[in-house]
C-alpha cells in the first residue's frame, strides 16, 4: 500500500491466495483449458485462410483492378494480414 493509493493492487490479490489452494489450481486449470478450446480453432481457421486468401488476388490482378474493385482488393489485403497475424502460432506445438 502506498500513501497515494490506500487500496491493494488487484495484481497482488492472486499472490495472496495460498499455492496449495484447490481453488487456485482449479481456476488455473480451467483457464488453461478454456484458452486452448477457444483459441486453437480460431488460429487454425486463420492459418488456412491466410493460405487461401491470396488466390482471390489472382483474378483481380489478371484482369486489372478497376476503381470499383479497389476496395475489394484492399479488403483482401487487410483480411490476409489479419489472418497471418491470428494464424501465426498454429501448429507450433
Amino acid at each position: 500500500m502506498t500513501p497515494s493509493n490506500p487500496l491493494r493492487s488487484v495484481d497482488g490479490l492472486w499472490d495472496a491466495v495460498p499455492a496449495s489452494s484447490s481453488l487456485k489450481a482449479a481456476v488455473t486449470e480451467f483457464t488453461g483449458a478454456g484458452r486452448t478450446v477457444a483459441v486453437e480453432p480460431v488460429r487454425a481457421v486463420a492459418f488456412y485462410a491466410a493460405i487461401g486468401l491470396p488466390f482471390g488476388y489472382l483474378p483481380l490482378l489478371a484482369n486489372g483492378i478497376t476503381a470499383e474493385q479497389l476496395t475489394v482488393f484492399v479488403g483482401l489485403l487487410f483480411a490476409n494480414a489479419a489472418a497471418l497475424v491470428l494464424g501465426h502460432g498454429y501448429g507450433s506445438r
